[in-house]
């Protein structure tokens, strides 16, 4: 598995960083290179729109490999590559030893028809789920779309955030636990007032690949920026407030959320449920000019309906949790819509970004009161909660929109040491680097 690993990330490199390192760096800003005559602006516009619109199929080499013909379709080549070392304190033993191949996928990405847009996606590792992204969005209006597919379910901000995107190596506890991830469905999506409200919502075959054997679900997700009608809008106007939920029915068995520390060990196992099973997520972000504040909140309950040994009815399950993350671009770059490099590091002349991060978490998992003792057992009337807090610090260095390293370390706590990865200890501590090369 090693070998196949190292492999597969030497032949990313060897394909991608030329291209990542040596890209062309940005063109000098200064107003006496970047200001032209806006006649001349038309006319170059008419210009290349004429030309694109009389040329047939054409391959082009700009931000990555695309085809072309003319307006009436586009494929482009993605691949993400990102390859992890770890280290963790006390010493954790796991599968994938000190080096992680976290992710390499290659996909394409595209448009045809003008109104139709699409996306395939798949893992060269292998992973329970090789395919990811797998859809077709349907665009003749931008306040109604439909799109029809595999694809994540509209819930968890920081579930629907890209992975080359992330402000940090591992998504939140609750991001990677409790929301649902992607399924097959359709959803219908749109937008009102700029941007300034959003709706997702749709029905999908099952509860997810989180939800493990859930039946059809329910998913809906609301988003807005209510501040812009208030005097505070310039200092708050882009203060987006959003919730979600989704709704689906359980079949029986031992397919409850399950809570996981950063080493991929359960500190809270799956326990018997049968019935309905209830999401609820609140969010907010706030990315004013270099930095972002972003926070969550999600309560997952699960109903364990016959579940007792003598076919009796037990109490719900209940699994929650928060964070709030913040980050800020010491090189100034803005936030809003992913940082890109001012001036590129080697060709560019500069530093690239710089980024600081930070984040505060806690997830928790717990049966709801009951007189009898409590148990770890599955089946407990009383289910023993568990829980974990941690403390997330890093640094994000973007050499240039290709290329990001990134260095993180995680303390997090453990309440019941009897289920934390090394039974006995309550702190772990963990250090982490990422090697991200994205096309």
């Amino acid at each position: 598995m090693h070998s196949r690993s190292l492999a597969i990330v030497s032949l990313a490199l060897l394909l991608t960083l030329p291209l990542a390192l040596f890209s062309t760096a940005a063109p000098d800003s200064s107003p006496a290179q970047t200001e032209k005559p806006a006649k001349k602006k038309r006319e170059k516009k008419k210009r290349e729109k004429k030309t694109k619109d009389s040329e047939g199929f054409r391959f082009q080499l700009r931000r990555r490999p695309s085809v072309r013909f003319g307006d009436a379709f586009r494929m482009d080549l993605r691949a993400k590559f990102q390859g992890d070392f770890r280290g963790f304190s006390p010493d954790v033993a796991t599968p994938e030893g000190q080096f992680d191949l976290r992710r390499a996928r290659v996909g394409l990405q595209g448009e045809f028809l003008k109104h139709f847009e699409y996306e395939v996606e798949r893992e060269l590792e292998k992973v329970p789920y090789p395919w990811r992204d797998v859809f077709v969005n349907f665009r003749y209006l931008r306040d109604f779309q439909i799109q029809a597919g595999k694809f994540k379910m509209p819930f968890s901000l920081d579930r629907l955030t890209g992975p080359a995107n992330l402000d940090f190596i591992y998504r939140s506890r609750i991001g990677a636990a409790l929301a649902p991830a992607r399924d097959v469905g359709v959803m219908a999506h749109g937008r009102f007032f700029r941007r300034g409200l959003n709706y997702q919502a749709g029905v999908f075959r099952h509860d997810g690949e989180n939800g493990g054997v859930g039946g059809r679900t329910v998913a809906a997700r609301l988003t807005g920026a209510p501040l812009r009608l208030t005097p505070a809008r310039r200092a708050l106007g882009d203060v987006e407030l959003g919730g979600a939920f989704t709704y689906s029915r359980v079949p029986e068995g031992l397919s409850g959320v399950l809570g996981r520390a950063v080493s991929g060990d359960n500190f809270f196992a799956p326990v018997y449920v049968h019935g309905p099973r209830l999401r609820l997520g609140t969010e907010l972000r706030w990315t004013p000019g270099p930095f972002s504040i972003k926070s969550e909140y999600i309560r997952v309950r699960e109903e364990r309906r016959g579940q007792g040994i003598f076919g009796d009815d037990l109490p719900a399950v209940i699994s929650r949790g928060w964070y709030v993350s913040a980050t800020w671009a010491i090189t100034g770059e803005k936030k809003e819509g992913g940082i890109e490099p001012q001036k590129d590091f080697v060709l560019g002349g500069g530093p690239g970004a710089v980024e600081l991060a930070a984040r505060y978490e806690h997830a928790g998992f717990s049966g709801r009161p009951y007189p009898d003792p409590p148990l770890r057992h599955p089946r407990a009337p009383n289910v023993l909660g568990n829980s974990d807090r941690l403390w997330t610090l890093g640094v994000n260095w973007y050499l240039n929109r290709y290329v990001k390293i990134q260095f993180n370390g995680v303390r997090e706590k453990i309440v019941d040491t009897q289920r934390s990865p090394v039974p006995g200890e309550e702190r772990f501590w963990s250090a982490l680097c990422r090697l991200q090369v994205v096309l």
